[in-house]
């Protein structure tokens, strides 16, 4: 089966190649073979650091430039100019079934289906839109909130194969869609992490990394990995990182992210007590798993918006796989898989719950760290593991009836 993959990706996002292409490269393995046809604004080096990853796995990359100027407007005119792309690649590989991640390229592949029968599998992403009412200040009454849940709508309704993270996400778009959209035709994907690479490693490697952070072997090391913004409450860390160094002075907080100024800004608050105690860096992909597994405990805080029913976050996957427990918010995305002897969940950032969290991680936690750490692992390889998302896909794939 020849799959095209319509994407939408900013500069700054690694998911093509962080999250897709270890899955469909995978999925080769069972005869699907991919192509990516990227939107995207990136530079001439991002664009061939893409290209070179996507070909060494045997998929050809195709990347559509985003127009830019006016930047919404821009956004929408590329798309609707992007069928022109999507029907390119469709004949050019001798395409079976489009998958369109997300609502701009789906509006793309609508475009080039009408009056066609091609298989068409809508990756649903989350809730995209509504993050942008929770979060980018965008009002649910404005045209192109509304020309969009639109789109979104349509997609649902004409695909063969609905994708989403979450099953809470299946009801919200079911409902969207309208009558007649079957339940049957969601399937809830994973956001999988390779159990080989995210692992809790050996005993030496993370001691040697908590040397290169200048702190003691027994130190309790605390990590956040992935963007930073709002959304990620970030004063809820410091927060509790503040309450975990009244007990244990020696702790640190590795933070690892592409935009590391949003911490630093806000550790200017804090005081120089509690930002010696931080490290703000900027890691290569293939490095983050060496740091996370050196840690004792992962951040996982989210807005609980409504939008956040819909999102997997993939940082939880590569905590757990790597041994590291969790305190994430409850009600984003599926959490039910943290137990007691895996994470902390939480409703909220309050002076309360952060102060249970601490103790608790004190008390519990790093007392009976090398039983939470195969307890998490084992969590992780559940849940998160890249064959459990591998699998996942290919049944979505293989619910589609493909013309012969």
């Amino acid at each position: 089966m020849n799959v095209l993959f319509v994407t939408w990706d900013g500069p700054q996002v690694s998911y093509l190649e962080s999250l897709f292409i270890p899955i469909f490269n995978r999925l080769s393995e069972f005869g699907f073979h991919f192509h990516v046809l990227q939107f995207s604004w990136c530079s001439s080096q991002v664009m061939e650091q893409r290209r070179q990853e996507c070909e060494s796995k045997g998929f050809s990359y195709t990347y559509v430039p985003v127009i830019r100027k006016h930047v919404a407007l821009g956004g929408l005119v590329t798309s609707l100019l992007g069928y022109r792309q999507v029907r390119k690649a469709v004949v050019e590989h001798d395409i079976d079934v489009v998958m369109a991640r997300s609502t701009l390229p789906a509006l793309s592949t609508l475009l080039y289906l009408r009056g066609r029968t091609t298989p068409f599998v809508f990756d649903a992403d989350g809730l995209p839109l509504d993050e942008r009412i929770d979060f980018a200040g965008q009002r649910p009454s404005s045209l192109v909130y509304r020309l969009l849940r639109d789109i979104e709508a349509q997609a649902v309704r004409r695909s063969d194969a609905v994708l989403t993270r979450s099953r809470k996400a299946v009801s919200i778009l079911q409902a969207r869609a309208g009558a007649g959209t079957t339940e049957d035709k969601f399937h809830v994907v994973s956001n999988g992490r390779d159990k080989a690479l995210f692992s809790p490693g050996e005993v030496a490697d993370r001691i040697a990394v908590k040397e290169r952070l200048g702190i003691a072997v027994d130190a309790p090391l605390v990590v956040y990995a992935g963007s930073l913004g709002p959304q990620y409450s970030p004063e809820s860390m410091l927060g509790l990182f503040a309450l975990i160094r009244e007990s244990r002075p020696d702790a640190h907080f590795l933070v690892l992210s592409g935009s590391p100024e949003v911490m630093t800004d806000l550790l200017s608050a804090y005081g120089s007590s509690l930002a010696t105690g931080v490290t703000v860096m900027r890691v290569g992909a293939n490095e983050v798993p060496r740091w996370l597994a050196s840690a004792d405990l992962g951040m996982a805080f989210r807005e609980p918006t409504f939008s956040m029913q819909g999102v997997a976050p993939i940082k939880l996957g590569e905590y757990l796989l790597c041994g590291v427990p969790v305190v994430a918010t409850r009600g984003v995305g599926d959490s039910h898989f943290i137990d007691k002897n895996s994470g902390f969940p939480v409703d909220g950032g309050d002076a309360a719950t952060l102060s249970s969290v601490a103790d608790w991680f004190i008390h519990k936690v790093l007392p009976l760290r090398e039983e939470y750490r195969a307890h998490c692992r084992s969590v992780g390889v559940e849940h998160f593991s890249l064959e459990s998302s591998v699998e996942a896909y290919r049944k979505a794939l293989l619910s589609v009836q493909v013309e012969s």
